[in-house]
């Protein structure tokens, strides 16, 4: 989004607590012939500006201003507003100007008349006016007349208490040398210079609020305040801007400002806000950066940020574990799941120190600008078919240089795209236009028409011409041409791939029926089409049947042909199962790309009538349970996360099931599991530090409800296993396809708390009966993911391995899986031995994303 009108603050104030009570004395800067105010009550005019004296030889005449320095007087500086990468001398105060300031206080700054200067270190020192700049996060030098300031940004060097020009000194690589030597020294060697502890229960330093002021109206995403000294205050009240946290009580309490901007999310744990960071923690500035650093790198807590005091409460530890691994669940359905667990909040903090950062997969990154690009560096030069660059650097035209605002597109839908007014050409061109694309934008290169263009289809706006084809620029003009000639759809264009075929021809039926007036949104053609049941072969049909003027063949206004009213009627009363058909593949390709993606709504659902569409559902496979939820006896195979041992199961013949205190939607016994494998396998790889009696671990949306009879996993047990479930003419309930296709029982769960629904995207639950899942229906998966093998096989294969061990029946192996060795390694030569003695495993593609409709069991 553009940014909002900058209030100017002070990122570089040095970090010392502000002592309200006793203000220094200031030396004031007086001036020959001035008063002094006798008291509060007395106000002198204010302090002017000296001009320098005719002679020498007679004590100086005072020439009292009004204001700064006019134009005349400052006639040494350049009267042009220079480029913002040009060298700060342009900027540089007059001698006769600089003398009349008051000295710089301890932020290097010069406050006068409400404007501000700044001491900025070059070749020399000199002083300089500056206003903050919110794009740049910072101050920026100005000139007197400039209405905004167009000079290069400063930062405030702690060590000069001055300011210097270009970005402030990259901390990150500081702050990486010291997680290193902390992760080098695991040993008991102690570390070359340690580390700096974090104090989580520091005195906190509160604000006076009569001596500052804020804009309540603008919200910062974290949580910062950003305070400014009254006019007319003196630095003997603090300095000239805070930033700050409002405490539980709403004062305001100092801290030290991030290094990043603060009005949109970190590039390091974005699900944190540095207030929650602050709040739990006690943490500021640095430390919330070094905190951010060793998380993403290490996807743990760091062990130096310690929980306050105040903060030990299940309430703040509950919404922290969330933001560690529950993103992919309700907020409200995991935080019912800790609740019922019922521990104290110090068992929470010693669960904290184990939990591991749970990540979706990157989304991609949307298409980098085609604009042609000037002379820059190599690092920040990227074309759209260019290899990655080897540093950090991110490409020229990156996005992340860039503010725009989705609410204010022109008239043919394009956004403009400003560069951020501190860079310089090397990042990318001044401005950009781009189309949204989702929750993304694609930077497409713009059109600027004529008078004898726009008369081409004008109803057409450039958006929606590429939403259909995905041409730009001087394509969409020859498009406009073709069409308006020929009255057709060009050869030369191919209509753009969309996740289903309906969808591709309700956008062309959306573009082609509305020539010649605006066009409609989506939900109106499919509103408009819906009562008529249609499927993709006759929505094909339908477009080859439309005229240049967006009616149908012999029919007038929004008439539809005859044989569209004929299938209307038909699916009105639908007996014969010929009708539904063509319906079939397009729902199986539907349930498996929303399955597997985990989200997402049913199109098919909203393009045809109810009564139909579930007639389709029945006929389509699904069937109905006790509870109303839709389940499926053909989903082959499932992947579930277990703390037991492929022997636990394979002893009794049988994986358990396990009571609930809660009803589930299966006819039976729901167990949790996934479709994806790479879900399930990263939940068993989050390695075990602390294992309660009872299962700690959320994802899998039901053990925290479960009341488990047999004993409980010991608590040096450190690894998980990962099981392929055959799950063929099982009962399965898969929380995608209700949310897809069954919205009413959705309404009464989980808020009841009667009823248990799978909750993350990829989940489902699978009906086992009270004896339990047969073992014989139980694939171990090995760590790499290539390969499966029954759990009787690896039992019997490790019982021979461990022949005569007087630690029979419990394997040597499953001992020092007990004992808390992290010993996968074994459990993965077990699988590679039982597929050298020739018995059945299933062989999973390395590199590829499996999900359950992609397992072909052996015969």
């Amino acid at each position: 989004m553009a940014p909002k009108n900058p209030i100017p603050k002070n990122p570089g104030a040095p970090r010392h607590p502000i002592d309200i009570s006793a203000p220094p004395a200031i030396p004031r800067l007086e001036f020959p012939g001035a008063i002094r105010p006798a008291g509060p009550e007395t106000r002198a005019p204010d302090q002017p500006l000296v001009t320098l004296p005719g002679s020498s030889n007679t004590l100086s005449t005072i020439q009292i201003q009004d204001r700064l320095p006019t134009i005349r007087e400052s006639e040494s500086l350049s009267t042009r507003e220079p480029h913002p990468t040009e060298s700060i001398r342009h900027y540089g105060l007059a001698p006769q100007v600089l003398a009349q300031l008051p000295g710089a206080n301890a932020e290097g700054l010069r406050v006068h008349r409400g404007r501000i200067y700044a001491e900025v270190q070059f070749t020399t020192t000199m002083t300089v006016m500056v206003e903050w700049d919110e794009g740049a996060g910072t101050y920026r030098a100005k000139r007197q007349q400039e209405s905004r300031p167009s000079g290069p940004p400063l930062h405030f060097d702690t060590q000069s208490n001055t300011w210097r020009v270009g970005d402030p000194p990259d901390t990150r690589p500081l702050i990486e040398s010291v997680i290193h030597r902390q992760a080098d020294n695991s040993q008991d060697i102690p570390a070359q210079g340690p580390a700096p502890q974090a104090s989580s229960n520091t005195a906190l330093v509160y604000i006076d609020i009569r001596n500052y002021v804020w804009d309540s109206s603008t919200t910062h995403h974290h949580g910062y305040v950003v305070m400014h000294r009254k006019m007319r205050k003196d630095d003997s009240v603090g300095p000239p801007s805070h930033h700050a946290f409002r405490d539980d009580s709403g004062a305001f309490v100092r801290v030290d400002p991030p290094s990043y901007p603060i009005n949109q999310p970190a590039e390091l744990l974005p699900a944190w806000t540095d207030r929650d960071i602050w709040d739990l923690y006690g943490l500021q500035g640095e430390d919330i950066a070094r905190f951010r650093t060793e998380a993403e790198r290490t996807h743990k807590k760091p062990q130096w940020a310690t929980v306050r005091t105040q903060r030990m409460e299940n309430a703040y530890l509950f919404e922290e574990l969330y933001r560690w691994s529950g993103q992919d669940m309700d907020r409200d359905m995991f935080i019912s799941l800790l609740a019922h667990q019922k521990r104290t909040p110090a068992e929470w903090v010693k669960n904290l120190e184990s939990v591991t950062l749970h990540r979706n997969a990157p989304a991609p990154q949307p298409p980098l600008s085609r604009l042609p690009a000037p002379d820059t560096p190599p690092s920040r030069h990227l074309t759209p078919d260019s290899p990655e660059t080897t540093d950090s650097t991110p490409a020229y035209g990156d996005q992340r240089y860039y503010t725009w605002d989705l609410d204010k597109p022109n008239n043919h839908g394009y956004v403009e795209m400003k560069r951020k007014p501190e860079l310089d050409d090397s990042y990318g061109p001044l401005t950009q236009m781009a189309f949204p694309d989702g929750s993304d934008l694609t930077i497409v290169r713009p059109i600027k028409y004529s008078v004898s263009q726009r008369a081409f289809r004008p109803y057409w706006r450039d958006i929606d011409i590429w939403n259909l084809y995905r041409i730009e620029g001087e394509d969409i003009l020859r498009f406009r041409q073709d069409v308006a000639l020929h009255l057709k759809q060009p050869e030369w264009v191919k209509q753009r791939e969309l996740p289903s075929r309906r969808e591709e021809m309700l956008e062309y039926l959306r573009l082609w029926t509305n020539p010649d007036s605006p066009l409609k949104s989506r939900e109106q053609i499919i509103d408009r089409f819906r009562p008529y049941n249609l499927s993709i072969r006759q929505l094909v049909r339908l477009g080859t049947e439309l005229s240049p003027t967006g009616q149908f063949n012999k029919r007038i206004n929004d008439e539809v042909p005859k044989w569209v009213e004929n299938q209307q009627a038909r699916t009105l009363v639908a007996t014969d199962k010929k009708l539904f058909d063509p319906f079939l593949p397009e729902l199986h390709d539907e349930i498996i790309r929303l399955r597997n993606m985990g989200e997402g709504n049913s199109l098919m659902k909203a393009s045809l009538t109810r009564p139909f569409f579930q007639e389709l559902l029945l006929r389509g496979g699904f069937k109905r349970n006790r509870q109303d939820y839709l389940y499926r006896t053909d989903i082959p195979a499932m992947f579930a996360m277990s703390n037991r041992t492929p022997f636990e199961i394979a002893r009794p013949g049988a994986l358990l099931p396990q009571t609930f205190s809660v009803a589930g939607t299966t006819s039976e016994v729901p167990f949790s599991a996934m479709f994806r494998l790479r879900t399930a396998m990263d939940f068993a790889n989050e390695t075990i530090k602390v294992v309660a009696p009872r299962p700690t671990a959320p994802q899998t949306g039901n053990e925290p409800h479960q009341k488990d009879s047999r004993p409980s996993t010991p608590p040096s047990q450190r690894i998980r296993f990962c099981y392929l479930l055959d799950t063929r003419d099982h009962e399965v309930v898969s929380g995608q396809d209700n949310r897809a296709y069954n919205s009413a029982p959705l309404n009464r769960s989980p808020s009841d708390n009667k009823t248990m629904f799978p909750s993350m995207k990829m989940e489902g639950h699978v009906s086992m009966s009270r004896n339990g899942f047969t073992s014989r229906r139980v694939w171990m998966v090995n760590s790499a993911m290539t390969r499966a093998a029954l759990v009787d096989d690896v039992h019997l294969q490790a019982g021979e391995q461990a022949a005569g061990s007087s630690q029979d029946p419990v394997t040597a192996i499953e001992a020092r899986t007990r004992a808390g060795e992290l010993n996968r390694h074994e459990y993965d030569a077990l699988i590679d031995e039982v597929a050298k003695a020739g018995k059945r495993v299933i062989a999973l593609p390395a590199g590829k994303d499996i999900f359950s409709n992609d397992i072909v069991f052996p015969a």
